[in-house]
């Protein structure tokens, strides 16, 4: 006599559905038996359904109040069980074992039963049925139904540790400097790893200095308070440094700069009133108002500072824009005049305004 998780059974002519099902052994013996958790359609309150010895010995019980068996009931049996095998809608496991003591009315038609799982007590009382009175109830929908909104049960549970395995990870992740919440740039080497880099053109919508205009031909159109090279270095900011390439770039007699990251690029185009216009393309668009540009490798005129400065973000240095300014301006040597050379007055330049974090501010003569 054996019976399925989630099909009908009619019990001295009462309707229940299997909702679970497990193999017990004693573990110093060879005695074996299976317990079913049957429900109604009325709750979900477990009635155990116990079969050993192929049938022979049938009973049925339910939860019971208080540890101790009603007066005049006698011990029948007591061990170790173990269970071997479940199914279903339980919280058992194989492997798990318990203490167990059965109890007997004096005439051996009722039974209590009580559990010690690891110092947890359970205890039900009941009695035993004939299994002439136990049937499969093959017609009953509401045990097909029950089957169904486990099966759901079961593929919602698994979502749940996917869930669980991602926000395992923003959780460390959230550890990773040492605070409690992510800063910007742990949000963004989160979502790298989940595939999803931080994009160009939400660094331009988040910052609030950027103006979106009115789309150009599927281009996005952004203006800036602020000369080429500052939008520049801010735009290589905004992405830890995660840019392939940044190159001069000549568009309509005026000279851009093209910041390329892996699916955006961004032609930076000075105005004569000292304003920025930002054109970002997606790599993957079919035409754009202005031309994309080609692969790195044909570009004619990178622009190594910046690149240096991306080096610098990516590596997580803290020096800020004035440590690639000092190593540029390391890079130019200055030249010692000959004893014969007249002196020479350099030609005044133009002041350039420090920027509001105190670093001279660069424009395009940021390129080599």
């Amino acid at each position: 006599m054996d019976f399925d998780c989630w099909t009908g059974l009619r019990i001295e002519g009462k309707s229940y559905i299997v909702a679970e099902k497990i193999h017990y052994k004693e573990k110093t013996s060879d005695d074996v038996w299976t317990e079913y958790g049957l429900i109604t359609t009325d709750n979900n309150a477990r009635t155990w359904l116990s079969i050993s010895d192929g049938g022979l010995s049938c009973s049925l019980s339910t939860a019971a109040v208080g540890s101790k068996p009603p007066r005049g009931y006698r011990l029948h049996d007591s061990g170790t069980q173990v269970v071997t095998g479940v199914w279903g809608d339980t919280d058992a496991s194989v492997g798990d074992e318990a203490k167990y003591e059965q109890y007997e009315s004096a005439d051996g038609t009722a039974t209590f039963f009580v559990e010690n799982w690891s110092g947890t007590k359970s205890c039900s009382a009941g009695r035993k049925i004939a299994a002439a009175d136990i049937a499969a109830d093959e017609t009953s929908t509401v045990a097909r139904l029950r089957n169904l909104t486990f099966s759901m049960k079961q593929v919602l549970s698994k979502a749940a540790g996917y869930v669980a395995i991602i926000f395992g990870v923003f959780c460390v992740l959230s550890l990773f400097d040492g605070v409690t919440d992510l800063d910007a740039r742990s949000w963004h080497s989160f979502r790298s790893f989940v595939g999803v880099p931080y994009a160009l053109h939400e660094s331009l919508s988040d910052a609030p200095y950027y103006t979106e205009e009115q789309d150009e031909g599927g281009a996005r159109i952004y203006t800036a308070q602020m000369d080429a090279g500052t939008v520049a270095l801010d735009l290589i900011e905004g992405l830890d440094g995660e840019v392939q390439d940044v190159t001069l770039d000549t568009v309509d007699a005026e000279v851009a700069l093209v910041l390329r990251s892996r699916m955006e690029i961004a032609h930076i185009v000075p105005a004569p009133d000292g304003t920025t216009r930002i054109v970002l393309t997606d790599v993957r668009a079919p035409s754009a108002p202005i031309p994309i540009p080609p692969p790195a490798e044909t570009y004619r005129d990178r622009d190594a500072v910046l690149l240096r400065y991306a080096a610098l973000v990516r590596s997580g240095n803290e020096r800020g824009r004035t440590a690639v300014v000092a190593e540029d301006e390391a890079a130019s040597p200055i030249p010692t005049p000959t004893p014969t050379a007249a002196p020479v007055t350099p030609a005044p330049t133009e002041s350039v305004p420090p920027t509001t974090d105190g670093t001279p501010r660069r424009n395009l003569h940021l390129a080599n």
